[in-house]
């Protein structure tokens, strides 16, 4: 009998991601879309029957959203977003002035020639998005803009860390972090990061991405106030 030979050329089939993982992000893009309000308590099985599936994966993803903070659950089968504090707003930010300049200016003493294209593709993309029914559109791609950063430079605890403040930020209000009349900014503030980063300069990276949070955190303050 020949001996088996080894087969080569064969890749395993991808497995889909688990309901609980399905369920985590849906809920997570509806806290960041607007589509949950504050001070609301949601019933867990009224979600899952929206998601079509069995509770179980549900209140799985929803402890998940619990441990980031995102959520508090009721022991009454509910859920609720979870209410920030001033003094918790402004430390999310202060976190994002701390770690977000330090990502840039390595990746600006790093960065090649693919990086910096996969940086304005983002921006590219957010520029094309102008219509009102598009935020949450721009939004999913100023979040990819953000986290790419950390990404490129491999920083996977940096990284982990910027996500966990960016969801952290979607409960301050949706309609602060996507206004129309902050679009124009937003996406000029991220080329002259890029822009920085494509020079070669740390330092007018990390002002500019200094800048562009500063601009943000103005905004979430004031979202009433017209430029």
């Amino acid at each position: 009998m020949p001996p088996v030979s080894k087969l080569s050329g064969v890749t395993a089939a991808e497995r889909p991601p688990p309901l609980s993982r399905v369920a985590y992000l849906r809920i997570q893009q509806a806290i960041r879309d607007g589509a949950l309000g504050q001070d609301v308590l949601y019933s867990e099985n009224e979600l899952a029957q929206s998601l079509g599936m069995s509770r179980t994966p549900v209140r799985e993803a929803l402890i998940a959203l619990a441990r980031e903070g995102l959520v508090e659950i009721s022991s009454q089968r509910g859920f609720r977003l979870r209410r920030l504090s001033a003094a918790q707003r402004q430390e999310i930010f202060d976190l994002r002035l701390l770690l977000e300049p330090f990502s840039v200016r390595k990746l600006a003493e790093t960065a090649g020639e693919e990086d910096v294209r996969r940086l304005r593709e983002l921006v590219d993309a957010q520029a094309k998005l102008t219509g009102e029914e598009e935020r949450s559109d721009f939004l999913a791609l100023d979040e990819d803009f953000h986290l790419l950063i950390p990404d490129l430079l491999g920083l996977e605890r940096t990284r982990d860390t910027m996500a966990s403040l960016r969801g952290a930020m979607w409960l301050m209000g949706f309609e602060a972090l996507a206004l129309p009349r902050r679009h124009a900014a937003v996406i000029e503030e991220h080329r002259a990061v890029v822009d920085a980063i494509a020079a070669g300069d740390p330092d007018a990276a990390a002002e500019a991405i200094h800048r562009h949070i500063a601009n943000t955190w103005a905004a979430v303050l004031s979202p009433d106030v017209q430029d």
